[in-house]
């Protein structure tokens, strides 16, 4: 370019490009929203010219805007619009008498009529001290005249009083869907109020619907949110519905969108809303859709993740799992190698169970697989367990045998107990998983303690392995199961340590370059971005991140810290601190 064309450039600081060599540049120059220069700040000050903005760094660092690789983004919206039941740190409940407390300020403070619904999401049953899930007893003291809907942080499992199971016509003569349950209360048929994974939707199909006005409104509150964070590209990645798709349509259409959002329909809805997909594939305003999500299991801190091998502590017990070959078959996990023999299924009783998948037939999976890849969707395919993870990779390897030749990128979502073999597929096959690191920090002591034990806690979300077979991963927060705060997963994978302060695992660390382009240049490739967006480079958009620290030359233990400065979306300035 000539000089004196730049609207605006970014000097006299660190900026880590991300490029392929990670190269460190001083100035970066932007013309039409996209990077025109990017190097010494003498040589990109020749495209200053009399109208350029200069904005000087002061010695701080950017970044490529954040490539969020995992989240729900309106989902964000609602739980900033509800009561907040998360635990410490993330919120304020300790105790079951802590939870009904919220929900009772809450609908004081909004100002509830009887019949109207109490609304609040976050609770973890394992962190508070009666460590069981609320039942429709406890939520009955909340209220009985209007119905009560807590929804689990792992978005998972859900707890509602009498009124709300009223409703929804759930009673002890409702059976249990496929890939779902309804817990009972002891001895009983009678629904506990505690649902898990498919049975949910019963209670959704009842669940209030916000107005256009109030569903834009918590739209842009997330949209708020993530980009305080740094984040310039987004997930919502279970969207329900093409009412869902056509209020993103509308906001972008009306440039109230400062963000990058990406949707994915869920599997149930997917043959409707991805029937134009060569069409909506590609951004209008900044929303596209991007393909098929596929849930294949649930969450490990809610029981219903899909494993090979049983809890290590079952259900409703105390101790862990006394099978004599306990501790020989998880070491077999360790080192890579399923047993032949897993428990059987389906929610088998004793010492042996170990979760479920929603979808229970492997030809069901397989068949979903083959059809993303018919149709070209791409596919982001939640897998919690290793279970789970062994039926998405049969399927990918049916798919790839019927329909060869294409990058597929399948996307294996959390992938957290996945083992040596399942990497080894995943290199072999090209899935590209995404990684929920912040789980060491949040969960990793009860993973350790209570859900996995020592062997396989230690090496959830193995990182490091991936990284040694050149394997693409990325990095997420999945959002609002945890904030949304890049830094978090980012410092997660750095360090490893828990809640309590120990290390887990620490040999699935990674560097912390590895851990920033887990967060920018891998998202843009797991949505095959990676030649618009994800590093800073010549042509490609002025999406950027400016922190108030070089995350790679402090104490590694200080990366959470970092704050956000500023964030610019096309070389708009979209936040600023």
């Amino acid at each position: 370019m000539n000089p004196g064309e730049a609207d605006r450039i970014l000097y006299n600081g660190t900026i880590i490009t991300v490029d392929s060599a990670n190269t460190v540049a001083e100035a970066v120059a932007i013309k039409d929203g996209r990077i025109v220069a990017v190097g010494p700040e003498d040589e990109v000050m020749q495209s200053r010219g009399n109208a350029t903005e200069l904005t000087d760094l002061k010695g701080k660092t950017a970044l490529p805007g954040f490539v969020e690789p995992h989240s729900h983004l309106s989902f964000v919206g609602v739980k900033l619009s509800i009561a907040n039941l998360s635990p410490p740190p993330m919120g304020p409940i300790g105790s079951l008498g802590d939870l009904k407390q919220a929900l009772r300020e809450y609908k004081e403070s909004n100002d509830l009529r009887p019949g109207d619904w109490i609304m609040g999401m976050g609770y973890d049953d394992t962190a508070m001290a009666e460590k069981r899930h609320p039942t429709r007893e406890d939520l009955d003291e909340v209220s009985s005249e209007n119905p009560v809907f807590c929804l689990h942080i792992s978005a998972h499992l859900a707890a509602v009083n009498s009124k709300a199971l009223e409703i929804a016509g759930i009673d002890e003569n409702t059976p249990d869907p496929e890939g779902g349950v309804f817990q009972r209360l002891p001895g009983s048929k009678v629904p506990s109020g505690v649902m898990e994974e498919l049975a949910m939707f019963s209670l959704f199909a009842v669940l209030p619907t916000p107005s256009e006005e109030e569903a834009i409104k918590e739209i842009e509150d997330a949209v708020a949110y993530y980009a305080s964070q740094g984040t310039t590209t987004a997930h919502d990645a279970a969207l329900k519905s093409p009412g869902q798709v056509a209020l993103f349509r509308k906001m972008a259409d009306e440039g109230r969108l400062d963000i990058d959002v990406v949707g994915w329909p869920l599997f149930s809805v997917a043959d409707q809303m991805l029937a134009n997909f060569e069409r909506d594939r590609v951004y209008r305003g900044r929303f596209r859709l991007g393909g098929l999500k596929l849930l294949l299991d649930g969450s490990i801190q809610g029981y219903t993740a899909f494993l090979s091998q049983p809890y290590h502590v079952q259900p409703g017990t105390d101790e862990p799992v006394g099978r004599d070959d306990i501790g020989e078959v998880n070491q077999l996990l360790v080192q890579g190698s399923a047993p032949t023999d897993p428990p059987p299924l389906p929610r088998a009783e004793g010492d042996d169970y170990r979760g479920y998948p929603t979808i229970e037939s492997q030809e069901e999976v397989t068949g979903w697989l083959k059809k993303a890849y018919e149709k070209g969707w791409p596919a982001q395919v939640h897998t919690n367990g290793d279970g789970a993870t062994d039926m998405l990779i049969e399927a990918v390897r049916q798919a790839e045998a019927a329909y060869p030749g294409q990058d597929r990128r399948v996307v294996i979502v959390h992938a957290q107990t996945m083992r040596e073999d399942q990497l080894d597929a995943a290199a072999e096959l090209g899935m590209s998983p995404t990684f929920f690191p912040g789980h060491v920090y949040f969960w990793g002591d009860r993973h350790r303690d209570i859900f996995l034990g020592p062997e396989r806690a230690a090496r959830i979300n193995p990182l490091r392995s991936a990284l040694d077979r050149g394997i693409v991963f990325t990095g997420h927060h999945d959002a609002p199961v945890t904030p949304a705060d890049m830094l978090v997963p980012i410092w997660a994978a750095v360090n490893r340590v828990t809640a309590s302060g120990e290390v887990l695992g620490p040999e699935q660390r990674i560097p912390a370059i590895e851990a920033i382009r887990a967060a920018t240049i891998n998202g843009a490739y797991q949505l095959f971005e990676e030649e618009t967006k994800g590093s800073i480079e010549v042509g490609k958009l002025a999406d950027f991140v400016v922190l108030s620290e070089n995350p790679l030359a402090i104490d590694p233990m200080t990366i959470r810290d970092i704050q956000v400065l500023e964030t610019i979306k096309e070389g708009k300035t979209i936040f600023k601190l």
